[in-house]
């Protein structure tokens, strides 16, 4: 059954406005990646290195972690490394590679300095990522709904005021954000290679920058 709408009708009129809402933390947790690779003349020694440098590193990950469950570990992965040698002009064999990843979270940013300085001692190829965030995101996401709820009522009130208009109803409340998402908001490090010991375990510690929650909320409202 189709519906024709009368060419009299008129969309009720209404005031469309946009609040926002920010709330701002420092992070108190942190996703870490960590990559092992080795290269060594057989697949077997390749591989066999890489495992004991994970029963090396995982000694030292479960002393900074509440359940060793949120521990994941990849697959071993391998390859035949080749390089080019301008002596002989042409791809020389190197060896055979093996490598792995393990990614845990810290969820005390304080203890990141000890950690990165034990973790350097053993044979991981680098830290190769570090994804701060803060463990009350989601909290932090909903304060700032709120605000922007509030902001949009403000802001149309007084357009409404200045406008000389009575509003009446709200017809509509949107946002563009979810706490589910709240992770999203991170600050990153990469690639803190083993080979600058030295340097790396001053750059790696608790993040100084603020995470900003920011939303939008959209808000319709009636005018009598």
């Amino acid at each position: 059954m189709l519906f024709a709408q009368s060419p009299n009708t008129v969309a009720a009129p209404k005031i469309v406005v946009d609040g926002v809402g920010n709330v701002s933390a420092f992070p108190d947790a942190a996703n870490i990646t960590l990559a092992l690779k080795f290269t060594k003349p057989t697949l077997k020694e390749a591989i066999t290195e890489n495992e004991a440098a994970t029963r090396q590193v995982l000694a030292v990950v479960k002393k900074y972690v509440t359940d060793s469950i949120d521990i994941k570990i990849s697959l071993i992965s391998t390859d035949k490394l080749m390089r080019w040698s301008a002596q002989q002009k042409k791809e020389v064999f190197v060896g055979f590679e093996s490598a792995q990843k393990i990614i845990f979270t810290l969820n005390n940013l304080k203890r990141l300095q000890d950690f990165t300085e034990e973790i350097m001692k053993t044979k991981i190829y680098e830290i190769e990522r570090v994804s701060y965030f803060n463990t009350q995101g989601a909290n932090f996401i909903k304060q700032a709904q709120e605000i922007a709820v509030a902001d949009a009522i403000q802001t149309t009130a007084r357009l409404a005021k200045a406008g000389g208009v009575t509003l009446g109803r709200i017809l509509k409340i949107s946002t563009n954000s979810s706490p589910a998402v709240a992770d999203d908001t991170t600050e990153d490090s990469y690639q803190l290679q083993s080979y600058r010991k030295e340097i790396e375990v001053r750059t790696v510690g608790s993040s100084g920058q603020l995470l900003n929650y920011r939303v939008k909320v959209s808000l319709e409202t009636l005018i009598e």
